[in-house]
């Protein structure tokens, strides 16, 4: 059993060296690490880390980040736009009652009218996406438009299979239109 007291050696403890190792920790903010850590099922891990860095976001983003009314956000209402769902218009997943996913990478889009109001956090702020090496962390800053379900496929799958199926999606939203 291996004591964590930091996040220094996670790279080394992601790797299979550590496959059948259990961990522990003391500390309160690394609880969650440890939890992922412990899972050694990938998908399982991974579905972990996605649920709980949607959990981190929203904690922090606790109020309305866009500024949600009668359907228009903020940057929307202070343009006089008519168009209604924000930045989500482009999203082929979205309902008239908004999104049906909570996706990462949408969740990290911030326009210039709505940072005026918060303190942003940043991805690497969210300390459970340091259980991910960095090529998984990219995924998490770049699939939008997606569900739950293919984000978690694509982080399983890694960061080689990730632009192709990025493509294919693209082309089969693209070929709807």
């Amino acid at each position: 059993m291996i004591n964590i007291k930091s996040t220094k050696l996670l790279f080394l403890y992601r790797t299979f060296l550590f496959k059948f190792t259990k961990f522990k920790t003391d500390k309160e903010e690394l609880k969650n690490i440890v939890n992922a850590l412990n899972k050694k099922n990938k998908k399982e891990r991974y579905t972990y880390i996605y649920e709980e860095t949607i959990e981190a976001l929203n904690k922090y983003y606790k109020d309305d980040f866009c500024d949600f009314q009668n359907n228009q956000c903020i940057a929307q209402r202070k343009s006089g736009s008519k168009k209604i769902n924000g930045c989500c218009r482009f999203c082929p997943i979205v309902t008239d009652k908004g999104c049906p996913s909570e996706n990462i990478s949408c969740k990290l889009i911030y326009c210039k009218t709505s940072i005026q109001n918060f303190k942003l956090l940043k991805l690497w702020n969210v300390k459970i996406t340091k259980c991910l090496s960095p090529g998984r962390q990219l995924i998490l800053r770049g699939n939008f438009f997606i569900t739950k379900d293919e984000f978690i496929k694509d982080l399983y799958d890694g960061t080689f299979i990730f632009p192709f199926r990025t493509i294919k999606r693209e082309l089969k939203r693209t070929l709807k239109k």
